[in-house]
């Protein structure tokens, strides 16, 4: 980032950033909500779900051996190391997706002296069955083993469905990318091997230099940060649809994209 920074400025694009992250985050709501019936396993794992349909599901005993080796392979792994052995039916729910802001640790060094704190992406959130967030997770792993070893390990089971019906729902993800918000995986510190569903838009957040990082700590004396949003991103932002209908219209008749793009 190479604009000047002062914290009025950082003060102002703090304020944009959670405007546009609010509202952002409302619009992923709904669309999740009216998507819901999409995020159920019953239609992947049929009879294997408790409470599931009892009629032939295609697909539905590959499914449930795929999830069952995923979860065994995780599972027995550090940190979980559970020797939870995962049988039919299954005692897995639908739910609409929550969202959770991306955060993560940083160290923000000025002249040599170091500050550690908590960094939170407002445009970026994890996607997880409810109860499942990461943070849930490592709560539950620094708990008492044997008096959440069953919660752990019906956690660790809602995420690795979640990532199983977007894996198998292809149109799932392409519909939110269409609606402009992309699904990617990743790792948690913490979390070990397990996948971690991310959300973002097409808008990027930023850290300003450390020096003002500091500095806003100092004043707020609390120990995290919010990432402001990137202002080049949102000077690029662009229309899919109009490209592609433009890129349509150019192999077709090169006079008229010209015509268009004349304006």
């Amino acid at each position: 980032m190479t604009e000047t920074f002062d914290i009025p400025r950082l003060i102002e694009l703090r304020k944009l950033t959670r405007s546009i992250s609010d509202n952002l985050q409302s619009q992923l709501k709904t669309y999740l909500a009216t998507l819901a019936p999409l995020f159920s396993p019953m239609p992947l794992l049929g009879e294997h779900v408790r409470g599931g349909s009892k009629s032939m599901v295609k697909g539905a005993e590959k499914n449930f051996q795929e999830l069952r080796s995923r979860f065994h392979e995780i599972a027995r792994q550090a940190p979980f190391s559970l020797d939870t052995e995962l049988k039919s039916p299954l005692d897995v729910f639908a739910a609409t997706p929550s969202l959770t802001p991306v955060e993560y640790a940083y160290t923000a060094d000025q002249g040599g002296q170091e500050t550690h704190l908590s960094v939170t992406s407002p445009l970026k959130w994890v996607l997880s069955y409810p109860e499942t967030q990461p943070k849930r997770l490592l709560e539950l792993l620094r708990g008492n083993r044997s008096q959440v070893r069953d919660e752990l390990s019906h956690a660790l089971l809602q995420c690795l469905t979640l990532n199983l019906v977007l894996e198998k729902q292809a149109g799932l993800t392409a519909l939110l990318k269409d609606l402009r918000f992309s699904i990617s995986m990743t790792q948690m510190e913490g979390l070990g091997p397990l996948p971690v569903i991310l959300v973002a838009c097409p808008i990027a957040t930023l850290l300003p230099p450390d020096d003002i990082i500091v500095q806003s700590t100092e004043i707020s004396g609390i120990p995290s940060f919010e990432e402001i949003v990137n202002i080049e991103d949102i000077r690029n932002l662009s229309d899919p649809l109009r490209e592609r209908i433009m890129e349509i219209t150019r192999a077709s008749s090169t006079a008229i994209q010209e015509e268009i793009a004349a304006g």
